[in-house]
């Protein structure tokens, strides 16, 4: 059930990455609100993933975490191009929100990726101490 999640999200970007020319013809302004929206997913993915690990996965919670923070970090870009919230020059103009939100999504990211590879490290030390308790039990059983 875990990994549910997991294959809709790659055959999602699978759809997208062969219709996007076909189909769909990629342009700036789709990219920026794709990219947010694709960094929130990373971003609510990466977390479920450190809920799995602490037990405290829930399937309704991750969904609707996909869905709620995707939308949000669209809502939040749109929000600051239509203030007029942009830096840049030109053609290169970007909203600020949408540095906000890549600061901010990277930054839970990359620290819940920090607390993964703590419960991993800290479950492998686990696993070898048991290991050589049954080891020694066994040894002084005999």
């Amino acid at each position: 059930m875990f990994a549910l999640p997991f294959v809709a999200l790659a055959l999602g970007f699978a759809l997208f990455w062969l219709s996007s020319g076909a189909v769909m013809p990629a342009n700036e302004a789709i990219a920026r609100y794709t990219a947010v929206a694709i960094l929130a997913g990373l971003d609510t993915v990466v977390g479920g993933l450190r809920a799995f690990l602490t037990d405290k996965f829930d399937d309704a919670i991750f969904l609707s975490g996909f869905v709620i923070n995707s939308l949000l970090a669209v809502g939040l870009v749109l929000l600051g191009e239509r203030l007029g919230l942009e830096t840049g020059f030109g053609d290169g103009r970007i909203s600020v929100m949408m540095v906000g939100a890549v600061v901010v999504f990277s930054g839970r990211i990359l620290d819940n990726l920090a607390q993964i590879r703590r419960l991993v490290i800290e479950r492998a030390r686990f696993k070898k101490r048991r290991a050589a308790e049954v080891e020694s039990e066994v040894a002084g059983a005999v």
